[in-house]
């Protein structure tokens, strides 16, 4: 008989646990919901964060001097690339500190870097977010190294400031900014190459290899050929100069405003 009532009392417990969205810690749910509520400003969640994309091109040629290139050589090449610059915005304890309250000590440790993962402003003050990595609530630092002497938790893509206040130790204390700034360079996406090919039916013929397909992996190859004749050409918006060509070679320049 004892059984059975220990049975039904877990049984109810149960159906109590399972009946509908409940919450074991409602006071605690209760008393997060009705801190004050700031909007984040999130800096890239998966990293560096990318200030610029620019196009690079890379032309290889030596502009307005006396060139000789030989059949099957390389007279001039262009290359475009991609190029990223990203940036990661950090800070740096430059000595030990300590957040102090009568719950337990928040520890900082001299010369250890801290991520900024966003911003937030609270009474026309901007703070720097920073996770603190032995817990889950959030440093507040201002532009000028100072943290806040509270912390806060996120909820929901807002940040809950907690009431509680930390004497900061030592009172001087100030972060220190670091940002580390990396250019990550793509594989050749655009470009092409132009070769002397020597001389057909008294015309100069030029092999140009067009790249045009995503990271350089493809392209084509087109022949441009020319009246066999001192004079300037253009290839590719490249003006050649030529003054002499054979089959076996071609004197030339490239000809640069």
């Amino acid at each position: 008989m004892k059984t059975l009532k220990v049975l039904g009392l877990v049984l109810s417990l149960s159906g109590c646990i399972y009946a509908g969205n409940i919450s074991f810690w409602p006071e605690r749910d209760s008393f997060v919901a009705g801190l004050s509520s700031y909007d984040i400003d999130y800096l890239d969640e998966d990293g560096p964060r990318l200030i610029k994309t620019e196009t690079v091109t890379d032309s290889n040629f030596a502009p307005n001097k006396m060139l000789t290139a030989y059949k099957g050589y390389s007279i001039a090449d262009t290359k475009s690339y991609t190029r990223n610059y990203y940036t990661q915005e950090s800070i740096v304890a430059p000595k030990d500190a300590s957040f102090v309250s009568g719950l337990s000590p928040i520890l900082i440790e001299a010369k250890k870097k801290y991520d900024v993962i966003g911003r937030v402003e609270i009474d026309d003050v901007a703070y720097a977010l920073v996770p603190n990595p032995d817990g889950k609530d959030v440093f507040l630092v201002a532009n000028d190294g100072k943290p806040l002497n509270r912390v806060g938790i996120i909820r929901s893509d807002k940040l809950k400031l907690l009431d509680t206040k930390y004497q900061i130790t030592p009172e001087n204390f100030r972060f220190e900014p670091v940002t580390t700034s990396k250019i990550v360079q793509s594989e050749m996406s655009w470009g092409f190459e132009i070769k002397y090919a020597g001389v057909k039916l008294n015309r100069i013929v030029f092999t140009v290899m067009e790249y045009d397909q995503t990271n350089g992996q493809s392209g084509e190859f087109v022949n441009y050929n020319y009246p066999n004749r001192p004079g300037e050409i253009d290839i590719r918006g490249i003006k050649i100069r030529v003054f002499e060509a054979n089959d076996a070679k071609i004197e030339y320049m490239i000809v640069v405003d």
